[in-house]
């Protein structure tokens, strides 16, 4: 009995060492967690499925000449609550990838919620170097539908020593966002510039079992394959999808070519009409002109008159399988639409020949601003209605003041029929519109000159005039002369204006 005990104390001092020999082995030394805290994989960029489509928006705004289009927006929340994302940031990051070269768009950073860069604002105050927005972009992800396609399947053998299950299940929930775009001067969103896009997040999973006897003892085997697609990468692919979208129907280009869709698609077919409907035929001459000269059917700043477009116009409608008719419809308009984003094309071998050598460039008189649909220097009888054109040389920013017989100024142009100050190139507009239905100018005072002065600036300066400006339109204003309007335009630093003056006789 003494000899079973010793052996016995000796088994138990035994397993006690052993125990703490195995405990300081499990156990590592404090001073390793500095390395196991270090993730083994590296860090990469985050590469969604649309950063080639944004490259392509670059290069497609750089062909089609669109610069300088500034752009806000208080964020895109989730209005469902359920998916936490940081989608203005997202929104950003698509917007500055594709205006890297281009410059297209340019992002008004304002967001009352950063405090710290408010305070700082609110300290400098705005600098003559701060452009307002002329745009915002408000949306939000407006559905999660979770769980809306669930399936499951399973199958399972057994024999005499083994048993072997597996199974497999899916489940499919979908993710919508909404994008518009509004003017920020008057609040109004734009009518069909948006975009409602969704997107699918699958979740899948996979499993087996293998059960069996090896002699007398049971073995059991069970693997588990779960694979969830993120909702927060779901959420970039949309943002970047719904800003291509609706940034590409704002600058009226053809988007859907760098989402790798067909150019027959009846929707992007339908989109291009209505801009080709709304436009007048100076402003489709002019575009058709820049798309021949940026695809080398015409040379750039040579003389050109009727005939000359039409004949460049018929060469290309040749050349890509359209009737040659040298007129501009809706189908040259479609390809040229096309084939202007593809920058850097040469001239066709027509135009490309040394038999004569090209014309020396004439220097082509620039259209008048500000006109009447009479005459440059008008005279107009007690009882005639006033109609004016206004057509700037380049993009511009126009605002336009009355001056009446009795002093009294009013702006009449943008008003309330015609809201946006933006005129494109060489376009023409009316004022007032729709041949004076909406108002009139009629001249009553004979003997007594009536003025109009036009203020053409290079971006939108409504958020930027004084107190005295901001009047309503139609109305008189607060101030005692145009050359004073005039001046209060010129007193906005880092702003180019152009002052155009008409001078209106009235007779009996």
């Amino acid at each position: 009995m003494r000899l079973m005990g010793r052996s016995t104390r000796s088994t138990v001092w035994a397993l006690m060492a052993a125990g703490t020999l195995l405990a300081a082995a499990c156990h590592p030394r404090p001073e390793t967690s500095f390395d196991a805290q270090a993730p083994r994989t590296a860090p990469v960029r985050n590469i969604g499925n649309f950063s080639d489509a944004l490259r392509c928006m670059d290069e497609m705004l750089l062909a089609h000449g669109k610069r300088d289009i500034y752009i806000t927006t208080a964020g895109i929340p989730d209005a469902t609550g359920l998916i936490a994302a940081g989608t203005k940031e997202m929104f950003i990051s698509a917007v500055s990838r594709m205006s890297a070269r281009s410059g297209a768009f340019r992002f008004v950073d304002y967001d009352i919620t950063q405090l710290d860069v408010q305070v700082l604002s609110e300290l400098v105050g705005l600098t003559n170097e701060f452009v307002a927005p002329s745009y915002y972009i408000r949306g939000a992800i407006t559905q999660l539908d979770s769980n809306v396609l669930a399936s499951s399947q399973s199958a399972g053998l057994s024999l005499a020593r083994l048993d072997l299950g597996v199974s497999s299940d899916q489940v499919v929930s979908v993710v919508s966002m909404d994008l518009n775009v509004g003017r920020l001067v008057t609040r109004q969103i734009l009518p069909g510039i948006s975009a409602n896009n969704s997107i699918a997040v699958v979740r899948t999973g996979r499993g087996a079992d293998l059960g069996g006897l090896v002699g007398r003892a049971g073995l059991s085997f069970s693997v588990q394959l779960d694979r969830s697609e993120g909702f927060a990468q779901a959420v970039r692919n949309l943002v970047e999808l719904s800003t291509i979208e609706v940034l590409g129907k704002l600058a009226r280009v053809p988007y859907w070519e760098c989402l790798s869709i067909e150019p027959t698609n009846p929707a992007f077919r339908a989109e291009a009409r209505q801009w080709f409907d709304g436009m007048g035929q100076e402003e489709r001459n002019r575009l058709v002109q820049a798309a021949l000269v940026r695809t080398g059917y015409l040379a750039d700043g040579a003389p050109l008159d009727a005939r000359d477009l039409s004949a460049a116009v018929a060469r290309f409608q040749a050349e890509h399988d359209l009737v040659p008719s040298g007129r501009i419809d809706f189908e040259l308009y479609y390809r040229l639409l096309a084939s202007g984003s593809a920058p850097g094309r040469r001239a066709p071998p027509a135009l490309a020949s040394a038999a004569a050598p090209p014309a020396p460039p004439v220097a082509q008189a620039r259209p008048a601003l500000l006109v009447t649909t009479r005459d440059r220097r008008p005279s107009y009888r007690v009882g005639e209605t006033l109609t004016l054109q206004l057509q700037p040389a380049a993009d511009a920013y126009v605002y336009c003041y009355y001056q009446d017989a009795s002093g009294d100024i009013a702006r009449i142009f943008p008003n309330r029929f015609q809201p946006d100050p933006l005129i494109p190139a060489n376009s023409v507009i009316e004022v007032p519109p729709f041949a004076g239905t909406a108002f009139s100018i009629r001249l009553e005072t004979p003997g007594a000159p009536e003025r109009v002065a036009c203020l053409a600036a290079d971006r939108e300066v409504g958020l930027l005039l004084p107190a005295e400006l901001k009047r309503p339109d139609l109305e008189p204003l607060p101030v005692r002369s145009l050359d004073q309007v005039a001046a209060l335009f010129r007193g906005m630093r880092s702003v180019r204006v152009e002052d155009a003056r008409l001078t209106i006789e009235v007779t009996r």
